[in-house]
């Protein structure tokens, strides 16, 4: 075959390849590029090196995404508030919280069993469920429109206490999945059986909250400044940190508990000392913190969102 001949069936097949990465926000910027392979020449091996080697090397969260994505069931998230439900340990009953009139509407109380100490963390479904982690690392099953208690089968074994929250698969999808964290470990729960995989290691002792974006945040208030941290769910690396130069220090933190709410974080501390009660702060998506309320007469110690709350 002549050069002429396999130049005439190079026209006819040639065709445009273009490539893109995006890499997910934390010291790099995004990367667009688009090339076209010239008609005569070999492509260069490098330019086809392997995707997924390049995601592990910048530490791209990967996301969970099924080959068919099924529509959320028709009766997604009318169970459940996309408010921010908050728990009072002193009274053992549950509120919630509106963070755009900074008001608490009780909700009920909680009895799930006398044997289970106190309520600490919570995260929430979007069916209408809350879970509740008490003082003694049960962790019972509530209904947030009758406030019925039913004690799941976790077992905490080694973990001991922690924060928990959900988040979804990605910003794609209504799927999520629940994470908890503990002393110095991130994993993911199956409720289906209340198994525990563990994901990788944290800083220090955090609480947890997600969105419908997919994305992780962690609290730190034992570290100094205290931290907002963004999380790979899949191996707890920070990907993003904001500073929250605004709140106690930690060694006057008695409590703690936050969600995140319309593209905010919503904090609620208690410090120590006769007749304190919980003040509640507002951090910005850029990290500006400011409080907003003051001594609001409750000691919180929990506070869940569910992925149905708005982002923005």
């Amino acid at each position: 075959m002549t050069r002429h001949t396999l130049f005439a069936l190079a026209l006819v097949q040639v065709g445009c390849m273009e490539t893109s990465l995006s890499k997910l926000a934390t010291d790099a910027a995004s990367m667009d590029t688009g090339e076209r392979m010239d008609i005569g020449e070999e492509p260069e091996e490098e330019e086809h090196e392997d995707e997924e080697e390049r995601e592990g090397e910048n530490n791209i969260e990967e996301p969970e995404e099924d080959e068919y994505e099924e529509p959320p069931p028709e009766d997604d998230c009318d169970e459940t508030s996309d408010l921010i439900y908050v728990i009072d340990r002193t009274e053992a009953s549950m509120y919630l919280f509106d963070p755009e009139t900074l008001s608490f509407d009780f909700l009920g109380e909680l009895d799930c069993g006398i044997w289970a100490g106190t309520p600490g963390s919570m995260s929430v479904t979007r069916d209408g469920t809350a879970y509740v982690r008490y003082s003694d690392n049960t962790v019972y099953a509530v209904d947030l429109e009758t406030m019925d208690c039913s004690e799941t089968t976790y077992e905490s074994g080694s973990f001991g206490a922690f924060g928990m929250g959900y988040a979804t698969n990605s910003g794609a999808t209504w799927r999520d999945k629940l994470y908890i964290a503990n002393a110095n470990r991130l994993a993911v729960v199956d409720t289906a059986d209340w198994s525990v995989s563990h994901m990788g290691n944290l800083p220090s002792q955090s609480e947890l909250t997600g969105n419908a974006e997919g994305e992780l945040w962690a609290m730190l208030p034992l570290e100094t400044p205290a931290k907002l941290v963004r999380l790979n769910k899949n191996t707890a690396s920070v990907q993003e940190t904001l500073i929250l130069s605004g709140t106690p220090s930690p060694y006057d933190i008695d409590a703690f508990a936050f969600a995140t709410w319309g593209g905010d974080f919503w904090v609620f501390i208690r410090t120590y000392g006769m007749g304190q009660t919980t003040d509640v702060y507002r951090v910005t998506g850029s990290g500006s913190t400011s409080r907003v309320a003051v001594n609001t007469g409750m000691d919180i110690v929990g506070a869940g969102v569910s992925t149905c709350a708005p982002t923005d």
